[in-house]
């Protein structure tokens, strides 16, 4: 970080109407470039000298806009450009307009944000680098770590977020979701998205510095936002809306790790639909895809909200009944036990009438399954997907339209 008594240059970019403001501060040599190009040369012939380790770009809005326009090149390129020449060099964005938050693109590409309405003190604090609403480099500010590790985790970032701002301000904030009113008396922000996200509310801190934050902010919930849309769509099956083949793979060990550290049980049924090529060549694959459909919102209708059901093949299905909590008290309803859930759900398909296949009486849809229950049947995932597949073969040759199923399925968990 720059000493608050060091000398800075100052590159300013495009319009940005700072010149006379930053011309009688103290410790400020002051440049001006015309564009992109010309701030990258300016970084050239002091690249090596002392001043070079303490210089920062401003690229006005305008000169931002020129160079996506003239030179083809992003607001990530133009950045990578000035850090090529002076790997030290922090570039800000100036926000000539509050209310045109920048895009993702430039909240990721820029090292902070400064605006004409701001104090001199605390435009000062920015430009020097000791303000908190700047990271000290790209990507790198104070707690982003936390940030990251929540997005990889799949958690909510917002309450890791609110604490860093808090740390980096040194008052407290708080988040407002778009549909709640925020609290009148305080400065509130609203934090943009490609639907606007909500406020961010901090009662002490002075506009330009929340503004500043609701940007970043803004940058990790879009992240954040994409991550779940990604996170899911690699996770389902597109057609059922139940969980693929990997999610099941991957909540099962999981699932089968937790719980054999708290002592629980757990039970996975293996299950597919009876004669199911013959109803796909009889009808096509519409009225196919329909069944398969249905017989996902079934099973789900039936299931606990911690239970998981995967498609992991054309008709074949794994159903993970587990409860992290544990039991529930004697006597719960409705019924718990994974047997009486996958009871409840064979009946529902024997009397479920699908319009595509011309059904006019219940019967004609049965599954055959197999259930066993962790840590009896087997005590890794893998002994317990070939109990369970054996336990379902056994259905089919018995007739199918059958539950085969450990001893210990009938318990309650």
């Amino acid at each position: 970080m720059a000493r608050a008594d060091a000398v800075v240059r100052v590159i300013l970019v495009g319009a940005t109407g700072l010149d006379t403001l930053l011309r009688r501060q103290p410790g400020v040599e002051l440049l001006r470039a015309r564009g992109a190009l010309d701030a990258i040369g300016e970084l050239a012939e002091a690249n090596g000298t002392a001043e070079s380790r303490n210089t920062v770009v401003i690229v006005g809005s305008d000169a931002d806009k020129t160079a996506q326009q003239h030179l083809g090149a992003t607001a990530d390129e133009v950045v990578d450009g000035l850090r090529l020449v002076d790997p030290h060099v922090r570039v800000l964005l100036m926000l000539s307009d509050p209310k045109t938050m920048p895009s993702p693109a430039e909240v990721a590409a820029y090292d902070g944000f400064v605006a004409p309405s701001s104090p001199v003190e605390e435009l000062m604090r920015v430009i020097r680098g000791t303000s908190a609403a700047t990271s000290e480099s790209k990507g790198a500010g104070p707690g982003d770590t936390e940030v990251v590790l929540a997005l990889l985790k799949g958690v909510d970032i917002t309450p890791t977020a609110l604490s860093i701002i808090e740390q980096r301000t040194g008052w407290p904030v708080q988040f407002v979701p778009a549909k709640d009113p925020a609290p009148q008396g305080s400065v509130t922000v609203w934090v943009p998205g490609s639907e606007t996200f909500g406020s961010l509310v901090g009662p002490k801190i002075d506009r330009p510095t929340l503004e500043a934050h609701a940007v970043w902010l803004a940058g990790w919930l879009r992240l954040q936002q994409q991550q779940t849309h990604l996170r899911r769509a690699a996770f389902t099956d597109s057609l059922t809306g139940a969980w693929n083949r990997r999610y099941f793979e991957r909540f099962l060990a999981s699932a089968i790790d937790q719980a054999k550290s708290n002592r629980l049980s757990l039970t996975l049924m293996l299950f597919d639909i009876d004669d199911f090529k013959l109803f796909n060549d009889k009808y096509g694959h519409s009225a196919a895809d329909e069944i398969l459909v249905e017989v996902v919102r079934m099973m789900q209708s039936v299931i606990r909200p911690t239970d998981r059901v995967c498609r992991i093949g054309g008709d074949e299905f794994a159903v993970i009944f587990y409860e992290p909590g544990g039991p529930r008290s004697p006597g719960s309803k409705p019924p718990t036990s994974a047997a009486a859930m996958a009871e409840r759900f064979q009946r529902q398909i024997e009397e479920q009438r699908f319009p595509k296949l011309g059904i006019d009486a219940p019967g004609r849809l049965t599954i055959s399954a197999g259930l066993a229950t962790f840590p009896w049947d087997g005590a890794t995932p893998q002994e317990l997907i070939a109990r369970a597949d054996e336990l379902a073969r056994q259905s089919k040759r018995e007739g199918k339209n059958t539950l085969r199923m450990g001893p210990f399925a009938e318990e309650e968990q």
